[in-house]
């Protein structure tokens, strides 16, 4: 099939590169004139890693990746609430930079197929046919046209004029340094205090990635005018692991973003044009499933396409991710309601809570990710 992918982020990626390896003739539309990626760590779990080893995607992320085994809870004043164990059974879960996982994907699909400064203006259907319209004037028709295109899709905004992103009611920082703490490198932290979080991920060669939330207006202008200097006198209070992070944050290099999610929708299928990804089901990070679940879709959709007609393998597709998808979008907001709650007694209630919970109790909780279904 000749294939559109809208989007060269890492669903689109993902997609173009299975499809390409299983032999679809794909092309990659990205609006931008680079391929420049901003981002700090990402993590992927073993559900995505085993999906991808038929494809010979996993050797590479996990070469380049760290091992996470355990996600320790802690109070902003360092009192253990809970413990996050990851690689149980002997499923492997790792940390990697987004700029190299951007990377590894980028080289399954040929250079030429990636094309720069295509921004997609519309696109109109006949039942086995989409036609694609750029605003260069360039014009192409499609088999097929997977939506790759982020949580501000142009594509679902067609179809669904009234999915527009939802404020999660919180911003987040994050950066990367290069600090040894008192942790075992496979091992991350996050500290849940009345003024946000702060998490601290291992990422390869004794690099770290660190996030900080905190409950805010949608575009505070307070908060979009903080520096390294703020951060630190905002978090001054918090655990000295937090202290030694922000003191090897150069000076830039800091990013700062609203959180937002969106409405699980109904359907991921629209004729011949399939949603994908954030265009899909874009959710708050605090299951870290963002660019994993983009990837299970890619695998999904590619192991769909080989094994069933066109028609049938978009509807078990539609099937299969929308429900499962909705399950992250939910599971991921609640986490964060409950993380970011800054009520004096809901916290007292939460950390009681928290501790009282086995670490299996706690882990059998997102077990359902182990458990998606890729055809």
């Amino acid at each position: 099939m000749k294939i559109a992918v809208i989007g060269a982020g890492i669903g689109g990626l993902t997609a173009a590169g299975l499809l390409c390896q299983t032999g679809h003739d794909v092309y990659v539309y990205e609006k931008r004139n680079n391929l420049d990626q901003v981002g700090a760590g990402v993590g992927i779990g073993s559900n995505v890693l085993k999906a991808l080893k038929q494809y010979k995607m996993a050797y590479a992320i996990e070469q380049e990746g760290q091992s996470l085994r355990k996600i320790e809870i802690k109070s902003d004043l360092d009192e253990f609430l809970n413990a996050l164990m990851m690689n149980q059974d002997d499923n492997l879960n790792v940390t990697i930079h987004r700029n190299v996982l951007h990377e590894i994907l980028k080289t399954h699909v040929p250079k030429e197929r990636i094309l720069l400064n295509h921004k997609l203006t519309e696109f109109k259907q006949t039942p086995d046919s989409v036609r694609l319209y750029f605003e260069n004037g360039v014009e192409e028709q499609f088999d097929l046209v997977i939506a790759a295109d982020g949580i501000h899709s142009v594509v679902r905004t067609n179809i669904y004029p009234k999915s527009t992103p939802k404020y999660a009611g919180y911003t987040c920082f994050r950066g990367v340094v290069n600090e040894k703490l008192n942790l075992e490198q496979d091992e991350a932290l996050e500290y849940w205090g009345h003024k946000g979080r702060f998490g601290i991920v291992p990422l390869k060669d004794n690099e770290l990635y660190w996030f900080c939330t905190m409950n805010a207006k949608e575009n505070d202008l307070q908060f979009k005018s903080f520096e390294k200097p703020h951060l630190q006198a905002y978090f001054n209070q918090f655990p000295n692991e937090v202290r030694k992070v922000l003191d090897a944050q150069e000076e830039t290099g800091i990013l700062q973003h609203d959180m937002y999610d969106l409405v699980p929708l109904k359907s991921f299928v629209s004729g011949r044009v399939v949603l994908l990804g954030d265009a899909a089901h874009a959710t708050t990070p605090n299951m870290g499933q963002g660019a994993g679940q983009a990837i299970e879709d890619a695998v999904t959709l590619t192991n769909l396409i080989s094994d069933r007609d066109i028609e049938s393998a978009l509807t078990r597709y539609d099937k299969i991710r929308t429900k499962h998808t909705k399950k992250v979008i939910l599971k991921s907001r609640k986490i964060g309601k409950s993380a970011q709650t800054s009520s004096t007694l809901k916290i007292k209630l939460r950390n009681k809570m928290l501790k009282k919970l086995s670490s299996k109790s706690l882990s059998r909780k997102v077990r359902f990710l182990q458990k998606a279904k890729l055809k």
